[in-house]
């Protein structure tokens, strides 16, 4: 299992939940910048060229993967401040040296499942995992009474776990608070079942 944080699109340029495809691989990327990006610096005084080279000064960093999406990349960065927040404008931000090592291990046509789910369970070496993020909306942000209940409730339903999991509750609720998006251990699936037990 491998994760990596990401920059995503941030309000008024959000990303957006799909399923789609890498369908072309560009090591070293030029950028042009859209004409609405350019509009926006412009209005802040700052005036983008129509191609930005390779380089250091690029912000799509040292590698892109285009998606089926139009206009959405998965790429690097030259900011790597924005990584794990929402600032990008739409594409995907990751830090270089994650980029390049994907680049390694993921061809042309690799799906990709862009989703909007706070919280995340995966199973990995025997072992549960939770990874928990802030809801994008924060008006149906729920309490934190309710966030457990979610994430519980999220836990029983879940037909891939098909066996008894023993979790420790007490680090699900720190997962819960920290919101942190890492993904942390939680329990270990045993057989039998699935059960929440007494949180």
């Amino acid at each position: 299992m491998r994760t990596y944080p990401l920059g995503i699109g941030r309000e008024g340029w959000g990303s957006p939940v799909a399923n789609t495809k890498i369908i072309a691989k560009t090591p070293r990327p030029t950028w042009t910048p859209p004409a609405s990006v350019r509009a926006e610096h412009a209005k802040e005084g700052e005036i983008l060229p129509a191609v930005v080279p390779a380089g250091p000064d690029n912000p799509l960093g040292p590698f892109k993967f285009t998606l089926g999406l139009p206009g959405y990349l998965i790429h690097g960065s030259n900011m790597k401040f924005g990584i794990g927040t929402r600032t990008s404008h739409g594409c995907f931000r990751m830090y270089n040296d994650d980029v390049l090592e994907l680049s390694e291990v993921l061809p042309v046509g690799t799906p990709v499942r862009i989703i909007d789910e706070p919280y995340k369970f995966g199973v990995a070496g025997g072992k549960l995992y939770l990874e928990a993020h802030t809801p994008l909306d924060a008006e149906g942000d729920p309490a934190s009474g309710d966030k457990h209940a979610a994430v519980v409730n999220a836990l029983i339903n879940r037909k891939d776990l098909s066996g008894h999991v023993t979790v420790n509750w007490d680090t699900v609720r720190d997962v819960i608070g920290g919101e942190d998006g890492l993904p942390v251990e939680i329990g270990v699936p045993e057989g039998g079942p699935v059960q929440a037990g007494n949180p």
